[in-house]
């Protein structure tokens, strides 16, 4: 039930945001510096791996993309994993859409490009618990997603800078399947997402020689069908 206290923050909501994303901000800090320093290490110039952040502005994609082109795959199967890996960017909006539906389409639309796990797990939560209008949701969500946008861009251009410096032979390329490793250990809190870690990562693995990589691919599609077939029998056998 959503509660409607109206108890007065300690900050303004652009400040409160702010704030609440800030302990979140240490897990972003290593995928920062690996999506900064890999395009360095595949040979790409540092302005291109900083364009890339400022652009896509996505980590898991990102790091999926590089490590995709390092294995030379084609253009579509880059186009597909990333469209996997964002997948559940359609469920967050979704999901917070109604908070700021009222906003102005230049304002949604920037709220889309900062929309992150952080930003969307912290802000539905304060959205649920207090009964802000739709200038003070909009200060906190913008408050909350410049802080990972800063952090994130940061730590990116420092992880570029040091690519130029770091010796190719100290071969950083494991690196990447250990940093998914670990976000993906962070996100398995339930029974249905240990369904779709278990399926998606048996999947990929058995087809880990397909052509075009596809195997990544497939995996990542079965693992959230998995997973929302688990939830969903979860929910009607509770009821």
């Amino acid at each position: 039930m959503r509660s409607t206290s109206n108890a007065a923050l300690p900050h303004s909501p652009l400040q409160a945001g702010a704030w609440a994303i800030l302990p979140l901000t240490p897990g972003i800090v290593p995928f920062g510096l690996i999506a900064g320093l890999t395009p360095v290490q595949l040979g790409y110039h540092w302005l291109d791996s900083v364009a890339a952040s400022l652009l896509i502005f996505a980590g898991a994609s990102q790091i999926a993309a590089y490590q995709l082109i390092a294995e030379h795959s084609s253009v579509w199967v880059i186009f597909l994993t990333v469209i996997a890996v964002n997948l559940r960017y359609i469920l967050y909006s979704a999901s917070i859409a109604p908070h700021l539906s009222d906003a102005p389409w230049p304002l949604r639309l920037l709220a889309a490009y900062g929309l992150t796990d952080q930003s969307y797990a912290v802000c539905l939560k304060t959205f649920a618990a207090r009964d802000f209008d739709l200038s003070e949701r909009l200060r906190f969500y913008f408050g909350g997603s410049a802080v990972v946008w800063s952090v994130w861009q940061t730590t990116t251009l420092i992880g570029a800078l040091a690519g130029q410096v770091i010796p190719l032979l100290w071969s950083l390329e494991f690196m990447i399947p250990l940093s998914f490793f670990v976000l993906a250990l962070g996100t398995i809190h339930r029974p249905a997402h240990r369904t779709a870690a278990v399926v998606g990562g048996t999947v990929a693995a058995m087809l880990m020689h397909a052509p075009f990589n596809l195997g990544l691919i497939t995996g990542a599609l079965m693992g959230v069908i998995a997973g929302m077939a688990h939830h969903r029998w979860g929910s009607t056998h509770a009821s």
